[in-house]
């Protein structure tokens, strides 16, 4: 299955034999399923061994992603943590360009954000460089990039488009 298609929605019932910091066993009558609660969820729901627990959530090829956990009466909804819906922590794009700039880079196109970081490319002394720059504004990786790298084809060519 594709990474962008939907999972099926599932639910299980059963009592919790293991705790894996946000992830945890739920045995079943008839089967034993792993579960993910997002450090996000584990913050709202404390997991203890021996609870007996109702869960909702995403079925993915090796868990289920709990979107719902109801114990003991009480339901706690998981859905909008940080990783739902592919949501990116809140960033500064400025704080990229001028970490990138400060190290001597000029910005080509736009930033690209990633979950943990912002893609840019770069160029310095006539060379362009593909930045990884962190949400904080640290450099984590350079590499030099090709004038024909794919990736990178259409701010290369709107770069020299430009200087014409």
């Amino acid at each position: 299955m594709p990474h962008h298609e939907k999972h099926p929605k599932t639910g299980a019932v059963g009592e919790i034999t293991h705790v894996f910091a946000h992830r945890f066993v739920l045995q079943t009558d008839s089967k034993t399923v792993l579960a993910d609660l997002t450090p996000h969820g584990l913050e709202r729901v404390g997991l203890r061994v021996g609870d007996r627990v109702s869960i909702e959530g995403e079925q993915k090829p090796s868990e289920i992603k709990v979107s719902k956990l109801e114990r003991n009466g009480e339901t706690f909804e998981i859905g909008d943590g940080p990783r739902s819906e592919h949501k990116h922590p809140p960033a500064d794009p400025a704080l990229a360009t001028k970490a990138a700039t400060n190290a001597g880079y000029e910005v080509i196109g736009e930033l690209r954000r990633k979950p943990k970081h912002f893609e840019a490319l770069g160029k310095k002394e006539g060379l362009f460089a593909e930045l990884h720059i962190e949400l904080d504004g640290d450099i984590r990786k350079t590499k030099p990039v090709s004038p024909e790298d794919d990736k990178w084809r259409s701010e290369i060519e709107a770069a020299r488009a430009s200087r014409s």
